[in-house]
């Protein structure tokens, strides 16, 4: 059976058989880059520690962080080697770091053709559920972390303007 690699780029395994899609070496290509960006930016940016703007919309509005919240700042410090300081950003910010270098390198593997690694990472990140893993992850974390700011520091919401608008709706 001939395959017209015009139509559709498939390969077929070698341990299975079974005709399968290639990955897209346009998007491999597009997530290498975007991701050596995010990469060489957390290497040279710097943030401040404390009292930074912030364009979380969530958190201009309620005052309370939403669970992307500090991810930056994460990203910036692992990329220096301090693991303490990014889990204190953001407790998730050290595994999607890692989650994210695998996807730089799987990636690289489709742009060099090398597509024995893209499978195997592809298998294991298949059975881990790695996508579903972090949004749940992200969710418990940010509800969790909500809770705990509003049992130990209630003033963080009281002053936000989602408080000031609520007291005005019930005055």
């Amino acid at each position: 059976m001939e395959v017209n690699t015009a139509i559709a780029k498939k390969s077929i395994t070698e341990n299975t058989g079974v005709l399968e899609e290639e990955p897209s070496k346009k998007l491999a290509i597009f997530a290498f880059a975007g991701l050596l960006a995010v990469f060489v930016t957390s290497i040279l940016l710097r943030p401040p520690a404390t009292d930074y703007f912030t364009l979380c919309g969530f958190k201009n509005l309620t005052g309370l962080p939403c669970p992307g919240c500090g991810l930056t700042h994460s990203f910036c410090a692992l990329a220096k080697g301090d693991i303490g300081a990014a889990a204190g950003f953001n407790l998730l910010g050290p595994p999607l770091f890692l989650a994210l270098v695998v996807l730089w390198i799987r990636s690289a593997f489709v742009i060099l053709n090398v597509f024995r690694p893209v499978q195997a990472l592809d298998r294991i990140g298949g059975r881990l559920n790695v996508v579903r893993a972090f949004f749940i992850g992200f969710a418990v974390y940010g509800v969790v972390r909500i809770g705990y700011l509003i049992a130990s520091d209630p003033s963080s919401f009281r002053n936000s303007p989602l408080s000031h608008l609520i007291a005005r709706l019930i005055q």
